[in-house]
């Protein structure tokens, strides 16, 4: 199915124009306004690019890497029962067991870099070793432009992803109802305490807003992906390496905005 997707995904130059024609009375502000280097807009209905910008450019991707960990989570950890942490990661997370659930929501919803290591462990026994199942699932999956170096996405040589990559990525992802549950949620609480989601300020500010993931390194800039819902269908929505504070946040608004998806003022996310 996602292989097919590349294919499904091309639009001719003539119909991307048509498409931004179209929504160029809902523009408020100058696409050369975006901070950021590449960005997307994906319709999941129709299965067409409604807009996008440099799909080709390579580059890390920060914490959104943590999407890969969590589909490798969703197929392989029981969530039936608990896993026994190690000594070193309950004087971490304060507790002696924790649930595969639990896991993914403290990856996705604050993206919790170490919970990254502790799914790697108990799926591949390391680090390094698990990094080679996510880019062994990469392939299978057709993320040819992609590779990963940890299972976080800090900061390391050797790993980056592309656009289209991301977006194929983001897509895979939300076929699993445990991620996309997490993905959707403010906050988690975790053996007593709460634990605010990279997303939590945004909720409320847009009524399309349904979830996502952030990301950030400095090599990386700020990266996001998001789950969006306008005229009663939904998007996906990427940015990769936007310049300054939130400055993602206020490019997906741009793009939302210029291509019909948002008539609100732009700045509601700042």
């Amino acid at each position: 199915m996602f292989h097919v997707l590349r294919l499904r995904c091309i639009y001719t130059g003539m119909l991307l124009a048509l498409l931004q024609l179209g929504a160029a009375q809902a523009q408020t502000h100058d696409l050369n306004e975006l901070s950021c280097k590449s960005y997307l807009i994906f319709d999941l209905q129709s299965e067409r690019i409604v807009a996008q910008g440099n799909p080709d450019r390579s580059q890390p991707i920060a914490s959104i890497t943590k999407l890969m960990t969590s589909i490798l989570a969703a197929e392989r950890l029981r969530f039936d029962g608990r896993y026994i942490l190690t000594a070193e990661e309950q004087k971490t997370f304060h507790c002696e067991t924790m649930r595969g659930q639990k896991m993914l929501e403290m990856m996705l919803i604050p993206s919790n870099n170490k919970m990254c290591s502790v799914v790697a462990r108990i799926i591949s026994g390391s680090d390094d070793a698990f990094v080679k199942e996510m880019n062994a699932k990469a392939q299978q999956l057709g993320m040819y432009n992609t590779r990963f170096a940890t299972p976080s996405g800090l900061p390391r040589d050797g790993q980056y992803s592309t656009m289209e990559d991301v977006l194929l990525m983001t897509r895979v992802a939300l076929t699993y109802p445990r991620i996309r549950d997490a993905m959707t949620r403010e906050t988690v609480e975790l053996n007593g305490e709460v634990y605010s989601g990279t997303l939590r300020d945004l909720y409320g500010r847009h009524p399309g807003l349904i979830g996502g993931k952030t990301g950030y390194t400095n090599a990386a800039g700020r990266c996001l992906t998001l789950w969006y819902r306008s005229g009663g269908r939904d998007y996906i929505v990427i940015t990769l390496c936007s310049k300054g504070s939130k400055s993602s946040f206020r490019d997906a608004e741009i793009l939302l905005s210029n291509f019909g998806l948002w008539d609100g003022e732009v700045g509601a996310w700042e």
